[in-house]
This record gives structure tokens, C-alpha cells and sequence, in this order.
């Protein structure tokens, strides 16, 4: 009663003013007010939670016995039309009060609340608005749900829907929901591509009840593509094969294993070697040699394994073995271990490499022996992309990025590296070894948002070495900051961290981060898989 009192003080105290200028103006403001119902809820307040719900809280009013809210369904404070729902007799021991059910996803409400008393007339209505998230009713697709022609997609039985969106870049799929698929909470989509990535909705009208992502499978009768199953000779096929085929492995297990003796296979024409699922991997026991000129491979989805059925280590996972122009090699969603030299050797041949790239992979154990990790000593290298990657007891005792000073051999060539999103541990960890010994005189690399851990080695001793850092991690890699090396480059950009990456199991290699502000930041790889 205090704020009543305060309030009435303070109405009286400017009507004695106003009674100055006008007695009529004095009767308006004393006939405005009105004490004979309940006083409005204030501080109301709408938060968005669990996407399609929302918890509303007020100031509890002296006197009230309940309160009734209305919402209204696409609308901001107009309250026109008949409210979406109304919810009376809610309590002051029930707020914040929580609306779970009935509000539908991304779609604008306003709400209304007003104060009820014993013997005296109901409050005005205060007004707040907000807007629901996007739904999701959906579930993950399974891989069994996946096809390479056709989808089949899952959401909550009996909630209703009325089409599904598929979209590939610029490209949709649109299927209209039957009502036996909304019953079921299941649709098959057809008509999609092979070996395409997809984002899926689920509507109702134009609101989103549920997304989804997944990729298509590949088609394995389409035309240039050589299916090998388990017990296949993999080998063979690659022989065999017409420049530009792709060779698809199916296994039946994650232990399939093809040329287990340890095969050094010559590459002779432009290929594509995939593993057909992304949840089994095959496991090839390889070593590729770059035979023939501007041949260009992309391996991707398999495990490449350089321990033989002998226990020996192969020596490298790419060999360039002619002085050529060669293309592209492409290494994506791979796991990579267990190789005696190097991931990529040209020896003291040059070759002009257009491009290497390795991806969403995990690198462990290139060890290096009489080698350096990415070796190219005479030749040239245009484009060097290391990307969402992690490398694990890689050049443990050597370099692990070494590009000589071939330039003169290579008028007018860059040679360009970028480094963004990986994580290094336990690379180059030798004193005065370094993660780029980079000669070749034309160069230009990016550092970015990479995790360097557990290493004694630096970044370069190198003045032809151009390098950009931005927005890194050291933990144990003192080196990489603060180096009294003659000629050290150290990362002084101002953006770098030292924070423990709390890798899950750093001894095996699963260099899994954990911590919580460089997953907030995105520093480091980050694989899913």
C-alpha cells in the first residue's frame, strides 16, 4: 500500500500544480484515476524455450487470485480477432508460468495477461510479444533410410504436415505429406540425386515443424562406376579401370580388409577409390605411386593402414615417381596411420603438383623414418590445403611440411598453403624442427584456427617462409610463440590462446577436443565421425 499512497501523493502534489492553470484541468487528472479494480501486471516478460514453448512471468500484484492469459497468433500488441488459446486461473505459485503445448514453430504471438481479485473488477490487460523457433519433430537420418535415388524420412507419429523440401544447392525436391504418411510419421522422397547432400524440412504451410541433413548414397549401376565387395581384387579393378572411373568398396563389416599384404598401387589415370558407406570404412593396406603425367586420384571414405599382414610399415601413402605436371590429389573423410615415411613424396624429382588437399580426416603415425610428412624437395607444389584435420604423432622427429626452393626451376609459380581448422599434437616434436619448412621462394600460407599441442619443435627458421596466423591454440608448444632460434617465426598475432584442448585420448590418437571455450570459438577439427 506504501507505492499506492506514493503514487496518490505524487497525482495530488501535480494537481495543485495544475490548479494554477486550470480547474478543469485538475478534475480530468483526479477523475482518471480509479482504485476499484486490480492494477495491471508489469515487468511481463516472454522467453522462447524448447522452440515452441514459452515461459511468461509478471510481478505478482498485491491482492490478485488468479491471473488469465490470451495468445494470439500472428500478431505484435494488435490483439484483434479471437485469441489462438486462453489459459484462466493460473496462480502466483505456478509463475513463471510455461505454455507447453499448442503454439506452433516460427511464427509470431502476442500474449495478454490480466490480474483477477475478490470484489473488485478485473485489471487491464499488459501486453508482450515474441516469436516461436523452428520445430523439430524430426529424427537423424539413419544410413539404412538412404538411398542413392530415394529417402526415407521419420517425425513424430500423427503430427501433422503438409509437404517436405528437400534442397541441393539450387536445386529442390518438394513431396506433398499424405495423411496415411502423416499417421505414420513416415514419407519415402524420391527423384533425388546420387551422391548429393540434401537438407531437409518438414512444413505445415510455410512453418517449419522439423529439418534435417543427410547425403545420398551413390549409384552404383551408373555409368564409369566398378563395384568392389568383399573378397574382391581391388587391384585388378584399378588396372583395369578407363581414366575417370570411380571404384566403389562395399563392405560388409568395419574389419573388411583389401590387399592386407601391403600393395604399392600404380596410379596411370585420372581415379576416384571411395568406400561406399560412411558408417563402415574399408580398411586398404596401400601405397599409391603417381606413375603417369597430369593423372589426378581422390581416395575418400576408406582407412588407409600402412601395417602389412607381415608387420611391416609401407613407406609412403603418395609417391610422386616421374618428373611431370601432375593434378589434383584429393584425401576426404579418411583415416590415415600407421605409414614408415611419408604422406606425400616427390624424392628429388620435378614434378609440378597442382594441388594436394586433405580434409575431415584423422592422420596418425607417419613417422617419418629418413623422410619428412609432406615431402616435396624439387618440384613445386601450386596449392597445399590441410582442412578440418587432425594429425596425430605425424613427423614425430622431422618436418612436417617441407617445400625446398625449387622456384628457378618454376618461373613464375606460388606456392600456396592454408592450414584452417585442424589440430596438430605431438608434430614435429624435436627441438628446432618445424611444422613448415617452406624454401620455395614464392609462397603464401594461412595459419587460422588450428590447435598446435605437445610439441618441442616451431613453426620455421626460414626467412623465405611468408605466414599469416590468426585465431590459434598452443598448449605445450612453447616454441611456437617465444623462440630464440636464429630466424623464428612465431605466431604474434594477437588472437592466439594457450588452453589445455582436453583431448579425449591424446595416447590413441583421438584428439577429440573438449574444451569448452575453443568449441564455442571452433578452434581446432572438428570430425563427426
Amino acid at each position: 500500500m506504501k507505492k499506492i499512497f506514493k503514487k496518490i501523493t505524487c497525482l495530488f502534489g501535480c494537481a495543485a500544480l495544475l490548479f494554477l492553470t486550470g480547474c478543469d484541468d485538475l478534475t480530468s487528472e483526479i477523475t482518471s484515476l480509479n482504485l476499484s479494480r486490480m492494477f495491471s501486471p508489469i515487468s511481463l516478460e516472454a522467453k522462447v524455450v524448447n522452440k515452441t514453448q514459452v515461459r511468461l512471468n509478471w510481478a505478482k500484484i498485491s491482492g490478485a487470485q488468479s491471473y488469465t492469459v490470451e495468445v494470439f497468433a500472428d500478431d505484435s500488441l494488435t490483439f484483434t480477432g479471437t485469441p489462438a488459446m486462453t489459459i484462466t486461473g493460473i496462480k502466483e505459485d505456478q509463475l513463471p508460468y510455461t505454455i507447453t503445448n499448442g503454439l506452433i514453430g516460427e511464427t509470431k504471438y502476442s500474449a495478454r495477461v490480466k490480474a483477477l481479485g475478490e470484489n473488485i473488477a478485473e485489471s487491464k490487460w499488459s501486453g508482450v510479444f515474441f516469436k516461436t523457433d523452428a520445430e523439430q519433430i524430426m529424427t537423424a537420418v539413419a544410413e539404412s533410410d538412404i538411398q542413392a535415388l530415394q529417402v526415407t524420412l521419420h517425425w513424430k507419429a500423427g503430427e501433422t504436415a503438409s509437404e517436405i523440401i528437400l534442397t541441393a544447392g539450387t536445386t529442390e525436391v518438394k513431396h506433398a505429406v499424405t495423411a496415411a504418411e502423416i499417421t505414420a510419421g513416415t514419407a519415402i522422397v524420391t527423384g533425388l540425386a546420387e551422391d548429393t547432400k540434401y537438407a531437409a524440412k518438414l512444413l505445415i504451410g510455410t512453418k517449419t515443424r522439423g529439418s534435417a541433413s543427410f547425403t545420398s548414397k551413390m549409384d552404383l549401376t551408373a555409368n564409369g562406376t566398378i563395384v568392389v565387395n568383399q573378397g574382391g581384387d581391388l587391384l585388378t579393378a584399378i588396372q583395369n579401370a578407363t581414366a575417370g572411373s570411380r571404384i566403389v568398396i562395399v563392405p560388409t563389416s568395419g574389419t573388411d580388409e583389401f590387399l592386407p599384404g601391403g600393395q604399392i598401387v600404380e596410379i596411370t589415370k585420372n581415379l576416384i577409390i571411395r568406400g561406399y558407406s560412411t558408417s563402415i570404412r574399408p580398411i586398404i593396406h596401400a601405397y599409391f605411386k603417381m606413375a603417369t603425367a597430369n593423372v589426378s586420384l581422390t581416395v575418400r571414405d576408406v582407412i588407409l593402414d600402412g601395417t602389412t599382414a607381415t608387420a611391416l610399415n609401407l613407406d609412403h601413402v603418395l609417391q610422386f615417381t616421374t618428373a611431370a605436371v601432375y593434378g589434383n590429389f584429393i584425401l576426404k573423410d579418411c583415416v590415415v596411420k600407421n605409414y614408415n615415411k611419408s604422406l606425400v613424396s616427390t624424392g628429388s624429382l620435378a614434378v609440378n603438383i597442382a594441388s594436394i588437399t586433405v580434409e575431415n580426416c584423422k592422420v596418425l603415425n607417419i613417422l617419418t623414418n629418413s623422410a619428412d610428412c609432406i615431402d616435396v624437395r624439387s618440384g613445386c607444389l601450386e596449392s597445399l590445403t590441410l582442412k578440418n584435420s587432425a594429425f596425430s604423432n605425424c613427423a614425430p622427429a622431422r618436418d612436417f611440411i617441407r617445400l625446398d626452393d625449387a622456384s628457378s626451376g618454376f618461373p613464375g609459380k606460388v606456392s600456396v598453403a592454408s592450414v584452417d581448422h585442424c589440430t596438430f599434437n605431438t608434430v614435429s616434436n624435436l627441438a628446432t624442427k618445424r611444422l613448415l619448412y617452406v624454401r620455395f621462394l614464392n609462397n603464401q600460407i594461412t595459419f587460422t584456427n588450428s590447435v598446435v599441442a605437445n610439441s618441442l619443435g616451431l613453426y620455421t627458421n626460414q626467412p623465405a617462409t611468408k605466414v599469416t596466423f590468426s585465431k590459434n591454440d598452443y598448449f605445450n608448444a612453447a616454441e611456437f610463440l617465444v623462440s630464440a632460434i636464429v630466424n623464428a617465426q612465431v605466431d604474434a598475432s594477437g588472437t592466439q590462446t594457450l588452453l589445455d584442448p582436453g583431448f579425449v585420448d591424446a595416447a590413441t590418437g583421438n584428439l577429440t577436443i573438449t574444451n569448452a571455450t575453443l568449441l564455442g570459438k571452433g578452434t581446432g577439427a572438428s570430425i563427426s565421425w
